[in-house]
């Protein structure tokens, strides 16, 4: 009997010693997901740009979309994430010279409240195309996305000099913040109701790539 146990631990060895992080397998694609997301999974608003101004006419041009920029800034107001306050600001001509008028726009900013959802953008540093130091921008983050499961694959195949798979696979959602749930900033933005319903079982893909070191997510060394 014990030798019979002690064939069958040596057979395991042997069938765990066969396998590599190069395999197509469902482990290795988890973990090339897994790291994808631990880098790339934080969820964002995409409005990087502050303080938002809004003028008057910009205001009645969008007035009855609920997810247009004016829309947006009201729903963030709601929740306590942005102030608006208002202002006025000086008119120019076409050649940039002031005409002596004003005009009135809404100014929205970012708030005490908004800190613990402030995320610089990765792009926002730098110079730009005359040569001066391009601004920090600030996005606003509500949640995470998380791998549940790897369902299946596609490949792995050639492509050009590359080994390349599809995977399926489901996701969920961490730590979402409490304001995103509330129906007018799910209104406002359309992408946190398509995050919300993509996690509740629907089926995603993904291109990972076969490297010296495994099986990569395709862009997890971008700088996006």
């Amino acid at each position: 009997m014990k030798k019979a146990i002690g064939c069958v631990f040596a057979f395991a060895i042997v069938l765990g010693g066969c396998t590599s992080k190069t395999d197509p397998n469902k482990k290795n694609f988890s973990a090339a997901l897994d790291q994808y997301f631990a880098k790339r999974g934080e969820l964002c608003l995409g409005q990087a740009s502050w303080p938002v101004e809004i003028t008057a006419l910009e205001a009645r041009l969008d007035k009855d979309l609920r997810n247009g920029l004016t829309g947006r800034m009201v729903a963030l107001e709601s929740v306590g994430l942005v102030k608006s306050t208002e202002a006025e600001k000086p008119s120019f001509d076409h050649s940039g010279k002031p005409t002596g008028d004003t005009y009135k726009v809404t100014s929205y900013s970012l708030t005490e409240t908004s800190k613990p959802f402030q995320r610089e953008v990765k792009d926002s540093v730098g110079l730009n195309l005359s040569g001066k130091p391009i601004l920090p921008r600030t996005d606003l983050c509500w949640g995470r996305k998380q791998l549940a499961e790897v369902v299946k694959w596609e490949g792995p195949m050639k492509l050009g000099d590359n080994q390349v798979a599809t995977v399926h696979y489901r996701y969920k959602l961490d730590s979402v913040a409490e304001w995103a749930n509330r129906p007018e900033v799910i209104t406002a933005f359309p992408a946190i109701a398509r995050e919300m319903v993509g996690a509740e079982g629907h089926l995603s893909e993904y291109g990972v790539v076969l490297t010296s070191e495994g099986w990569e997510a395709k862009g997890l060394d971008s700088d996006l």
